[in-house]
């Protein structure tokens, strides 16, 4: 296998280096990543495991509460493994010298909340391009105008979105090779998307060799591991069959709490491993086999899991690295930089009209108050100036109207008139 080029602008840029499959293959002789991933992998998977065997004891929601923490547990063992290694290889690519299996780890642990806010970056990018072609098709409801743009926006669309389906796939598959480099979280932002937009079309290709590879390696481990979990399991049954079959069930239970959790909630309630599984069992021993069944279904995962991922990383490494070479990541990191002005003036920008808008709300209210009051509770005063005087004959005294002119007992006129 050698590289694919082809003619840019004229002088030959590599577009397709195939020999990253070649070099990809090395990752089954590298223990030091292996082994990385492998214990990372390994205390989640026992980690999930034995908080749902100690749910299954509890029962109710206790159960569903331990199911959910093993799993974030898990997931974060995951990901400090998937990160660790990815350093390990990183340094394998660059010629450096391998940082230690605990240094491996720890740089693990400290780049989750990095892979995590990446990601979460990414996905925000996606969303706001999502609601883009949203507003785009709402145009086209509108009456006859909106079916002629139809005719132009909907195949457009459709040519848009499978570039962008091919260049999220780059960028979301790169992130964490990013992220083994030592990038930031701007810079491997940048360098990823500056990835996606000038190479997509050969990246994704190696990209999905690499990918058939990982299967094929994990496809034959996967079957020689089941051969010797089978052969394992036919000893261990022979021996000591009844106790097993018991911890077998036992360790059903806990894996269907783990995958329905909400069952617990509602009060399934699965065996326990305090319990016998036969006549003359030990207890203890009872328990230390479900623990031992939980040992061996990890080591089983980590073996089918740990070692084919280690090729396809160190697949990804590579691709990252010759990648970044022939691109500009200064000019994806500056226009990640400016993205993020943009949105942060965007967001200050509808942040002071929505405090104007909410200021002048405030103004509204307290006008119409203000005229509320006026209106209900209007001035004493104005009762008194309003309420016309009363007018009485000063001949007799008898009380006149506003329209009388003279009195209508003694015929005396009006002295207020005259």
């Amino acid at each position: 296998m050698g590289t694919i080029t082809t003619e840019t602008d004229g002088h030959l840029s590599a577009e397709v280096d195939l020999s990253i499959l070649l070099k990809s293959l090395r990752g089954l002789t590298m223990w030091r990543p292996m082994v990385i991933l492998a214990i990372a992998l390994f205390a989640g998977v026992v980690s999930l495991l034995v908080l749902g065997m100690l749910g299954s004891d509890i029962g109710g929601v206790g159960a569903a509460l331990l199911a959910f923490l093993g799993m974030l547990i898990c997931f974060a063992f995951a990901g400090a493994g998937y990160l660790g290694a990815g350093c390990s290889l990183a340094a394998s690519v660059q010629k450096r010298d391998t940082p230690s299996i605990s240094a491996s780890l720890l740089f693990g642990l400290y780049g989750l909340p990095r892979l995590i806010g990446l990601v979460v970056v990414e996905a925000l990018i996606l969303l706001g391009m999502l609601i883009v072609e949203v507003i785009i098709v709402e145009i086209c409801r509108i009456p006859v105008l909106g079916g002629i743009l139809s005719l132009v926006v909907f195949p457009v669309l459709f040519i848009v979105n499978m570039a962008l389906t091919a260049m999220a796939l780059v960028a979301f598959n790169l992130s964490g090779p990013a992220l083994w480099f030592g990038e930031t979280v701007t810079h491997a932002l940048g360098h990823v998307i500056a990835v996606a937009r000038s190479r997509p079309g050969p990246v994704l290709f190696v990209m999905l060799l690499l990918f058939l590879l990982y299967l094929v390696v994990g496809g034959v481990l996967a079957v020689m591991a089941t051969t010797a979990a089978t052969f394992t399991g036919s000893l261990i049954m022979g021996a000591i069959g009844g106790a097993m079959h018991g911890a077998a069930e036992s360790l059903l239970g806990i894996a269907s709490i783990v995958q329905n959790p909400i069952a617990a909630v509602m009060g399934n309630s699965y065996g326990s491993t305090s319990s016998g599984y036969g006549g003359g069992s030990i207890p203890i021993n009872d328990s230390l086999y479900v623990y031992s069944l939980l040992i061996a279904l990890a080591a089983f995962v980590v073996v089918v899991v740990a070692i084919p991922n280690t090729v396809l990383q160190l697949g990804l490494a590579y691709l990252y690295d010759d990648s970044t070479r022939l691109v500009d990541g200064e000019a994806g990191t500056a226009m990640v930089g400016n993205m993020m002005k943009k949105v942060s003036a965007a967001a200050d920008a509808t942040r002071r009209k929505a405090e104007a808008a909410a200021q002048q709300v405030r103004e509204q209210t307290q006008k119409a108050s203000e005229r509320g009051r006026a209106t209900v509770d209007p001035d004493p005063a104005d009762h008194v100036r309003a309420r016309p005087k009363a007018t009485f004959c000063k001949k007799c005294g008898s009380a006149l109207t506003e329209d009388d002119r003279f009195c209508g007992e003694c015929g005396h006129p009006r002295e207020d008139l005259t």
